[in-house]
């Protein structure tokens, strides 16, 4: 049998580790506890998960914990204070401080003014739709080789960071990765516990790539797609994707095809402000 080297069998622990802090995001998640959770020592747990993920632990729980602060000022009437005490601030001030750090605005503006707000008006016949860029173009095949995620898509992020950890404990991270997500279902029409995703990279040469259990191979056919090139929170796309659908397609001459959604993530979570984020959004035409 071969032996497990030292960077996979810490991967292996940090991605327990994930699994605990997104099922635990409204706890304290003291660091003695995620230690404990990943076997690992709490004088080592920090080093370890920045050299195999490349942030700390201690931004990546706050990035998720403002992720869902904002899906919530999106989708529910809590008050900014409930929402921020659930993101684990003390006061409605340092919540403020920092979202408008991570959003560019404060909270009860993002709730007003969010790029989200943009998508709730209709579309004006034979203008462009403001701010976003369409295009109808065919699209490249693709081999796509990732996790599976199932349930909420606002937790698929749970299987990228996996994903990145296991590709970094391997060597297999280069500036020519590509990262996508394939969403199979409507979370409008299918019950959350049902959705079905996958979280992956494009890969080239898939036959030799190193599959271990647990990954998927999804392959994509060239073809005929609608492109959104959307910039902003990724908690804002649910937003984009019913505009997409409700104002986009009934007044363009297209059809769907046969494929399900895709995106492509252009720029890393880590590295640039929320308000930054770009992401190509593929819908398959006929």
């Amino acid at each position: 049998m071969k032996r497990q080297s030292t960077a996979e069998h810490y991967q292996k622990r940090l991605s327990v580790l994930s699994d605990y802090i997104y099922e635990n995001l409204e706890d304290d998640l003291d660091m003695d506890r995620l230690a404990e959770v990943a076997l690992i020592s709490p004088y080592h747990l920090h080093r370890i998960y920045r050299g195999i993920y490349g942030n700390s632990l201690t931004d990546s729980i706050r990035w998720i914990r403002l992720h869902y602060a904002a899906d919530r000022l999106i989708k529910t009437d809590m008050s900014i204070e409930a929402i921020g005490r659930m993101a684990k601030y003390n006061s409605v001030q340092s919540f403020t401080r920092v979202f408008s750090e991570a959003f560019g605005m404060p909270p009860a503006r993002f709730r007003r003014e969010g790029d989200h707000v943009q998508f709730t008006q209709p579309m004006r016949k034979n203008e462009d739709y403001p701010m976003q860029e369409i295009t109808v173009k065919d699209s490249e095949a693709l081999t796509l080789i990732g996790f599976e995620h199932h349930g909420d898509y606002m937790k698929v992020g749970q299987q990228f960071e996996k994903l990145q950890g296991w590709l970094a404990t391997r060597n297999l991270i280069d500036p020519s990765i590509r990262f996508f997500g394939v969403y199979f279902d409507d979370p409008d029409t299918v019950p959350t516990d049902q959705l079905r995703s996958l979280a992956c990279i494009t890969v080239a040469n898939p036959d030799e790539f190193p599959m271990e259990e647990g990954l998927k191979r999804f392959d994509i056919q060239a073809g005929k797609c609608a492109v959104m090139r959307y910039k902003g929170p990724y908690a804002n796309m649910d937003a984009a994707y019913r505009w997409l659908f409700s104002e986009w397609l009934p007044n363009s001459t297209e059809r769907v095809g046969n494929q399900p959604a895709y995106e492509e993530y252009l720029n890393d979570v880590h590295s640039v402000p929320q308000t930054e984020l770009l992401t190509d959004i593929y819908i398959p035409l006929e």
